[in-house]
């Protein structure tokens, strides 16, 4: 939803400005597992294991944090290649607590 005001400054112009929420990346009206769809569907967008997303969290890389409250996932920005990489937040938290088990394929044997 948005809104304008409109200012008048001392020359007696007017200035409109639009203020408001946003529509976060079309996430409105939409479940949890749509929102993470929608961002899956992005060719910059990348889901990665729990142990890829600490490692990259600690890692000399330009990143910054770009978390999807919305669609409840932690992010990163890798600013240099202009990726995000996503970790769903129950999956993080499985891992921080020490009850993540990765995928079959990538056990040893």
């Amino acid at each position: 939803m948005m809104f304008s005001i409109v200012m008048v400054d001392e020359n007696g112009r007017k200035n409109e400005i639009m203020v408001g929420l946003k529509a976060n990346n079309g996430l409105n009206e939409k479940t949890l597992w749509e929102r993470r769809e929608l961002l899956r569907s992005q060719p910059n967008v990348h889901f990665i294991e729990p142990e890829q997303f600490c490692a990259l969290a600690v890692s000399c890389r330009k990143i910054s944090r770009a978390d999807e409250g919305a669609a409840g996932l932690k992010g990163l920005h890798s600013e240099v290649e202009d990726q995000f990489y996503y970790v769903e937040e129950e999956r993080l938290d499985q891992y921080r607590e020490g009850a993540f088990c990765p995928n079959a394929s990538l056990e040893f044997v």
